[in-house]
């Protein structure tokens, strides 16, 4: 068997390049930068009459909430070919027989379109830049907030990925993907329309946008560390389930 990483590498590598192969990278890379810099250009020219708020709160905590809100619909679209492709193709079960363990295959998967997806955002750092112009100096919530997203998106990735192993569709595969990740945000709705306390904190804490929250506000805490990489290692864990599932 090959070792781990270089295994891992070596897949993730073919994944990413089959991604920067396909135009749809960069039909979406072009949508997602048309939408992101016209609601940075609108939050630009209405800061300019919030004069009680600072730029973190009038431009980049509205920004970082809404590129974090368009990859809920992103990362659906861009994991929906890992392996509903794969099954479509009849390729899946070549890859499942190979020297690869199946985590070594759902990593790689994760990896390649996390990275893919950390292109679009990196073309985004002109905003950083325009404040900078502008005197902006509190680059540590510029900072968190990118990894705060960045985490989030590695989150829907994982959830992106296990809606694909379980169809061969790929319209069914992102609906999938994006209907649970929309049940999970909605849980912070669900803590608010409780008067029980103990299940409010509880459902707070199960919703993704509670944790990212704090990295937009400059907080990065140990607990919201745990959640991320908690979360990405539950559904890693229920994508081998689902392949495993396929020997019977």
């Amino acid at each position: 068997m090959i070792s781990f990483s270089k295994g891992i590498y070596l897949l993730s590598k073919k994944e990413l390049k089959d991604n920067f192969l396909s135009p749809m990278v960069y039909i979406l890379s072009a949508l997602f930068c048309i939408l992101m810099g016209w609601l940075f250009f609108n939050y630009l020219i209405a800061s300019k009459e919030l004069t009680d708020q600072t730029l973190t709160q009038s431009i980049l905590l509205p920004i970082f909430g809404n590129m974090n809100f368009i990859f809920l619909f992103l990362a659906p679209i861009l994991t929906m070919r890992s392996f509903a492709e794969e099954r479509k193709l009849h390729t899946l079960e070549l890859l499942l027989t190979s020297r690869l363990s199946h985590f070594q295959i759902i990593l790689s998967k994760i990896i390649a379109n996390f990275l893919t997806s950390a292109f679009m955002v990196l073309l985004t750092i002109v905003f950083p830049i325009v404040l900078a112009m502008s005197g902006y100096s509190h680059w540590s919530v510029v900072i968190s907030s990118y990894v705060g997203v960045l985490l989030s998106i590695l989150c829907y990735i994982s959830v992106g990925c296990f809606a694909s192993s379980l169809t061969e569709n790929l319209v069914v595969s992102a609906l999938l993907g994006f209907c649970i990740l929309l049940s999970l945000m909605l849980f912070s709705l669900t803590g608010n329309a409780t008067n029980n306390i103990l299940m409010a904190q509880l459902f707070q804490y199960l919703a993704i946008p509670f944790h990212f929250e704090s990295f937009v506000r400059g907080g990065i805490r140990s607990f919201n560390i745990v959640y991320m990489f908690s979360f990405i290692g539950f559904f890693t864990y229920l994508t081998h389930l689902s392949l495993d599932s396929r020997r019977w």
